[in-house]
């Protein structure tokens, strides 16, 4: 009852003083709501299980180059036959399954071609995840096999698509043009590979597993590295002893086939390590930023609470008199500090769950399990644990500041107010100093990033993002053949071309910027090197005119044209990085090379070629890598399915979607336009996680910015009410006015001086934990530091002038007759 009792006397205090009420609770409110809705995100995606079955027995593998450090997450994709392999030697593992990342297929059979989202998974994936269908089965043992098309359908799609029908088991539908049987449904909920947008249907690779009679298919090809790898661990094995076991297997195939593995090694990693990829340190790094905002308005409502205790003393003496213990004053003001951080956690919550949205705007599209975030019972559990922590935290000094009053002093003090004490006023002095410390950390680390992300903006990408529209398409393999493929997409370009708001039209796969890294082998005639040592370049298969189209320079010889058809030579145009380091000072014009690209007897005569031009280089979605040696090859001669188109406008190149559309419709109605996009849409998805970074770190920087210049504000203001008698004194034996001001002024600046020297030396040692965030900007950035501190020291003047000028206008005659 006690505690009831001091929570309702709480309450008529805290009332009782609205201003200084509300203004602890905003600032309480704004730091526990950022602090939630960035926890919410954190637990989301770092923190929460993977929704599976003993999610920690999951591991990601992945191949790496043995001539470097094993790293640290397992990330390189995988042949099929080395996953097939290490399926069946492995010791360490209950079983392993591969899988493709999602891509867009067009599905005809249900109405008007649309396009879903589709993975290709070996048939024991959902076994290795430990999932069940909510309907039917999932894949079978052989169904990975040539001719099995069968399809499993998310849980959305069957419920928008299929009307939630319960016999949907049986039906059939077509992606691009090959015919599947639906086996199964999924449950709510499920998804995978987690990616920042679900999928609708799984199949097996054994569309894969099919080719032309003269080739190979993809499932068969060791050299060819495109699928990704998730194992389950055995019960008791631990990730060393995976690892140990996955060397070994890797060491036997170097040794079985050393033209594709010689130089390639097999790691495992966390499976919640690899989805999380780079996100987990700039996460943390903001984690940290908004932790320090609140550590600086637990300061502020300290420096209140302070000022505030100041007026209380007497209060305090009466109840101490009366036979209030120690105990009992601190009880009762630790209670008023938690009914405070009650109610702005309250707040908090609702704030964040506003924030959360806010958040999720800003950052990219590819924010792994971002669907996940939500506030939820932990975070919950969170923010009221955080009030608790910040109730103690700005509640505990000024309690036991003004729980022991001397008595006598205050009983003979006819005020109500009594002097500052010095202890006070050194506590608060320090509690702004280390407020001002805290905001140059911020404002460095804002600083840094901001610098960062304007070099990344004017990066030089080696061909120009304006005005230029993407679009993809799918012809059906089962309706054309490659020579009516290659005659499709010239007639295609040639249409496009011929509209009045095209500059110029072609092809590309991949498209530069996207999330598509392609690195195929190669051989030079001038000294070639065994399979197993031939290097690897960036590969790119493009239409005539995609260097014209992407304004790429031609540096040396010619572009694509009409003599790079099906029936021409064989030619390849490679990179000014590529001549640099195979051709030095040398004309590679002429120059012969075979690549790796040629597997199969269709293919066979393109695999020797002649380097016909020399372009300059381009960066790919990793803007912060410089640009590596890669090569080119005309589409006709190398046909791998339908380019990505790319269209130079004059104008605004979204214009073009619709007439793109129409033509493509006119042509095959059964194979829409999808992801259209513009490169300046795919740059600003490369540009996203910095941008994320830099405009987030603002904001809190920002938000201690005004948290400093409040409590600098607040510290000089009662400085100036503890001191107007003697202000009163000076001014009335002629100090004059601008002597007064610098009095005032000068206890903010020795404060600012003093924490903007602890803050410079703090972010010089911190700085070097946001080192891998920034591009081109070194962590001890001079520049950065000059501008933080001038910036700060100019808010922090303007919040110490505001009450230093109204010093100046004390009365001498009001003032001395006040005391």
């Amino acid at each position: 009852m006690k505690v009831f009792a001091d929570i309702r006397y709480a309450l008529r205090v805290l009332l009782n003083a609205k201003g200084f009420s509300v203004v602890a609770v905003l600032t309480l409110a704004l730091g526990i709501g950022a602090n939630t809705a960035m926890f919410s995100v954190i637990n989301a995606v770092l923190l929460r299980p993977l929704p599976f079955r003993d999610p920690s027995q999951l591991v990601a593998l992945g191949n790496y180059n043995t001539e470097r450090p094993m790293p640290e997450v397992a990330h390189g994709s995988m042949s099929f036959p080395d996953y097939v392999d290490v399926r069946s030697r492995s010791k360490t593992f209950q079983d392993v399954a591969a899988y493709t990342l999602s891509d867009s297929r067009t599905l005809t059979g249900l109405g008007e071609p649309f396009r879903v989202k589709a993975a290709h998974v070996t048939t024991n994936l959902f076994s290795v995840l430990g999932v069940s269908p909510l309907l039917g089965r999932t894949f079978s043992d052989g169904e990975d096999e040539a001719h099995h098309h069968v399809a499993i359908l998310s849980d959305t799609f069957w419920r928008t698509h299929f009307n939630s029908d319960s016999h949907v088991l049986g039906r059939m539908f077509a992606l691009n043009g090959t015919n599947y049987e639906v086996v199964g449904v999924m449950p709510r909920g499920f998804q995978w590979p987690i990616e920042a947008e679900a999928q609708d249907v799984w199949v097996t690779f054994s569309e894969s597993d099919e080719s032309d009679p003269k080739d190979k298919p993809m499932t068969k090809l060791r050299s060819a590295h495109w699928i990704e790898c998730i194992g389950r661990l055995k019960d008791g094995v631990t990730l060393e002893q995976s690892n140990a076991d996955l060397r070994r297997i890797a060491s036997t195939l170097s040794s079985e086939f050393p033209n594709s593995n010689t130089r390639s090694g097999i790691a495992a990693s966390p499976q919640i390590t690899y989805l999380v990829g780079d996100s987990r340190t700039s996460l943390l790094v903001l984690f940290i930023a908004v932790g320090l905002v609140l550590l600086m308005a637990c300061a502020n409502v300290a420096n209140l609470l302070l000022a505030r205790s100041s007026s209380r003393t007497r209060e305090i003496a009466i109840r101490a008199a009366l036979g209030a213990t120690r105990g009992r004053i601190v009880r009762q003001l630790f209670t008023e500090a938690l009914v405070l951080a009650g109610v702005g956690g309250a707040l908090g919550i609702a704030f964040a769950t506003w924030s959360v949205k806010a958040v999720l705007k800003l950052y990219p599209a590819n924010l792994p399990r971002a669907q996940q975030i939500g506030i939820d019972p932990w975070v919950l559990v969170f923010t009221a644990g955080l009030a608790l922590l910040t109730g103690f935290l700005f509640g505990l000094l000024p309690a036991m500041q003004v729980s022991s009053p001397n008595l006598a002093e205050e009983m003979r003090s006819g005020s109500v107010s009594s002097t500052e004490r010095r202890s006070q006023h050194r506590l608060r002095s320090a509690l702004i100093i280390g407020q001002i410390t805290v905001g140059i950390v911020l404002l460095t680390g804002a600083g840094l990033l901001i610098r960062s992300l304007e070099k990344l903006s004017h990066i030089d990408l080696g061909f120009n993002p304006d005005h230029v529209l993407t679009a993809a398409f799918d012809l059906s393999s089962t309706r054309y053949k490659s020579d009516q493929m290659d005659s499709f997409i010239t007639e295609l370009l040639q249409r496009i071309r011929a509209l009045p708001e095209v500059v110029n039209a072609s092809g590309a796969m991949p498209l530069p910027l996207n999330d598509d890294d392609w690195s195929v082998d190669f051989d030079l005639a001038d000294h070639p090197l065994p399979e197993a040592q031939q290097p690897a370049a960036g590969f790119y298969v493009v239409q005539p005119g995609f260097f014209e189209t992407m304004q790429i320079p031609l540096l040396r010889g010619r572009t694509f044209d009409e003599r790079d058809s099906r029936n021409g030579k064989p030619s390849v145009i490679i990179s000014r990085g590529f001549a640099r380091k195979y051709f030095p000072n040398q004309d590679p014009i002429g120059k012969i090379m075979t690549i790796g690209a040629g597997e199969g007897a269709a293919r066979a005569r393109y695999k020797t070629r002649e380097i016909v031009g020399v372009v300059g280089d381009i960066r790919k979605s990793d803007l912060t890598r410089a640009p590596g040696p890669a090569y080119y090859v005309p589409e006709p001669q190398l046909m791998w399915g339908s380019p990505v188109l790319i269209v130079r406008a004059k104008q605004d190149a979204k214009l073009l979607a619709k007439p793109l559309g129409e033509i493509l419709r006119q042509m095959d109605s059964e194979a829409p336009l999808h992801e259209v996009e513009t490169l300046d849409d795919y740059l600003a998805l490369a540009l996203g996680r910095a941008r994320f970074e830099a405009v987030l770190l603002g904001i809190f920087a920002a938000v201690a910015l005004l948290l400093t210049a409040i409590g600098l504000y607040g510290v000089v203001a009662y400085a100036v009410v503890q001191r107007t008698r003697e202000i009163g004194i000076r001014i009335a034996v002629g100090a004059s006015r601008q002597q007064v001001l610098v009095m005032v002024l000068h206890r903010g600046l020795v404060l600012t001086l003093a924490g903007v020297a602890a803050g410079l030396g703090c972010a010089f040692v911190l700085a070097r934990f946001i080192q891998s965030l920034l591009y081109e900007i070194p962590p001890h950035d001079p520049a950065t530091y000059g501008m933080v501190s001038v910036i700060l020291g100019c808010v922090a003047l303007a919040a110490s002038y505001m009450p230093a000028s109204r010093a100046t206008k004390v009365d001498p005659m009001i003032s001395l007759r006040s005391e």
